[in-house]
């Protein structure tokens, strides 16, 4: 989850510089700015959720000689701009990031409730204090009166004006400025265009840049409407001066809503902006501009995604009684070094190796049989005529690998030995030379299977074609440089090529075999 967010993150920040680039290419052209960060709060919620679950059909135009028609759209994006290759590349066994993993949903929906019970206290407030307003005409428009608070629209189904009583002593001309800055709000409807950002910010309060891009869509919906104001025909001087008399007297907060007096800050500058003479357009810039806004949006959605979705559709999920799930609790060694928890959530089974960020949730498909939803993985418990579990049969990419039962004290004695190694980061004397051998097997298709573990033996043999290609592809090994330790306790490299790079993680057992290999392919 917390790779997803990164990722969402991401996004979002790439979306709202093109939403800024975007929002000077339209005062290029002297049009309306707010609609491009309601789309850009919209686009940055949706397509991370969008890039990482939807598949498209290929139209049979299109469609190449091959079977698959269906592809999920991460499947176009970019694996080097994918922010979780980055967190898994400099990670170097950060406890704090464990810790973040593993409550990172949960404060996600916290947050969400927070919020949500905010706008809806706010919303309570306002209508308490409305009961102490006086309904009054001013230039003709029905308001309220407020001794503290205005101006502003208040409701979102049937809006109204709240005017500060002090602006009954101004003269006339400010008065009919302020009522028709507050009712082109209304006719815009620009009380529903900040209550929609609210109610998507609320899907994801965590990200950021989504907050950045609210600021900047309240001041472009005040920049809007000044540029209405002043097209209906208010004097320039006057509602200038209005600006400047509404802001220096603080209005009580009342929640979000759009207001005249709604950034003291931004108030230079939307003087500034209607002060400007006006001169021939810039269109070629305002072109170029926009052209810069879509790249960027694209970039955006090229940002390759963590794998989210189901890969495993083999199985059917079956309930098992809570008493057999407990049977299953406790720890397994999957090496010298390593050993893989197990713990029940409900109705199912987690799984967490030594040193790995967060659990995994495994469905029970049988009595003794579980299967994975993000990694097409089963595990198979061993149960002995006493109905003692004795082992956990691991399955994945076809081979099977039986883990024994031990003390979950033993276990935490590993992660104990994996942590202090970690804070160590010092690499494994023999991890660099035995790198060296294992590339230059793959390279000349001839790897050494004896210095590796059966899994790897597998797991190479399989992939060997495709591995060999790629890195002849880069040329001849120039430099090894040694990265860190790995929250796994895998020993990190940046590998130089003559045309390319790529990052690998090995880590090898207590008898110098090479139980593990992993390998990032750069430019």
């Amino acid at each position: 989850m917390l790779m997803w967010m990164i990722y969402a993150v991401s996004v979002a920040t790439l979306l709202s510089v093109a939403a800024l680039v975007a929002e000077h290419s339209a005062r290029q052209r002297q049009t309306p700015s707010r609609w491009l960060w309601l789309l850009a709060i919209a686009a940055s919620l949706a397509t991370p959720v969008i890039m990482a679950s939807v598949s498209i059909r290929i139209p049979a135009e299109l469609r190449p000689p091959m079977p698959q028609t269906l592809v999920a759209l991460h499947e176009i994006t970019s694996t080097r701009l994918s922010p979780a290759i980055w967190v898994r590349n400099h990670d170097g066994g950060s406890v704090a990031l464990h810790h973040v993993q593993l409550h990172a949903e949960g404060a996600w929906y916290a947050a969400s409730i927070i919020m949500i019970l905010m706008l809806l206290t706010g919303a309570i407030h306002l209508q308490w204090r409305k009961r102490h307003w006086t309904p009054a005409l001013v230039c003709g428009v029905p308001v309220y009166l407020s001794s503290d608070v205005g101006p502003a629209v208040v409701g979102l189904f049937r809006p109204r004006i709240v005017l500060p009583t002090w602006l009954l002593d101004s003269p006339e001309e400010q008065q009919a400025a302020v009522v028709a800055h507050e009712e082109s709000h209304i006719d815009a409807y620009d009380p529903v265009l900040l209550t929609v950002a609210l109610c998507l910010i609320v899907l994801m309060p965590w990200n950021v840049p989504l907050w950045w891009q609210l600021r900047r869509l309240r001041c472009a919906i005040e920049i809007d409407c000044d540029a209405r104001v002043l097209k209906a025909g208010h004097k320039l001087a006057v509602y200038g001066e209005t600006l400047i008399a509404v802001g220096e007297r603080k209005s009580r907060y009342i929640g979000s809503v759009v207001s005249m007096s709604e950034s003291r800050s931004f108030l230079e500058q939307r003087l500034r902006l209607m002060l400007k003479k006006p001169v021939e357009r810039k269109l070629l810039v305002a072109v170029l501009l926009g052209c810069m806004s879509i790249t960027l949006a694209t970039l955006a959605a090229q940002v390759s995604p963590p794998t989210m979705s189901e890969v495993s559709h083999r199985y059917t999920e079956v309930s098992v009684p809570v008493e057999i799930l407990d049977r299953y609790v406790g720890a397994y060694r999957t090496s010298d070094t390593e050993a893989m928890k197990v713990r029940r959530e409900g109705g199912h089974l987690a799984t967490q190796r030594t040193g790995q960020i967060g659990w995994f949730e495994k469905f029970p498909t049988s009595d003794t049989k579980f299967f994975g939803k993000v990694v097409n993985v089963t595990e198979t418990f061993v149960v002995d005529d006493h109905g003692q579990v004795t082992a956990l049969i691991h399955n994945q990419n076809g081979l099977d690998v039986t883990y024994p039962r031990i003390d979950v004290a033993e276990a935490d004695r590993m992660a104990a030995v994996l942590v202090a190694q970690i804070k160590k980061q010092t690499a494994n004397p023999a991890s660099e030379a035995a790198l060296r051998k294992l590339i230059d097997g793959l390279m000349s298709g001839n790897p050494n299977y004896s210095e590796m573990s059966p899994g790897l033996q597998a797991a190479t043999r399989k992939q060997l074609p495709k591995l060999r290609d790629g890195l002849n592809q880069a040329g001849a090994v120039e430099n090894i440089r040694f990265v860190g330790v790995g929250n796994q306790g895998w020993d990190i490299y940046q590998v130089t090529q003559a045309s390319g790079s790529s990052s690998w993680r090995i880590y090898l057992n207590d008898q110098g075999i090479i139980d593990g290999a992993l390998v990032n392919m750069g430019p």
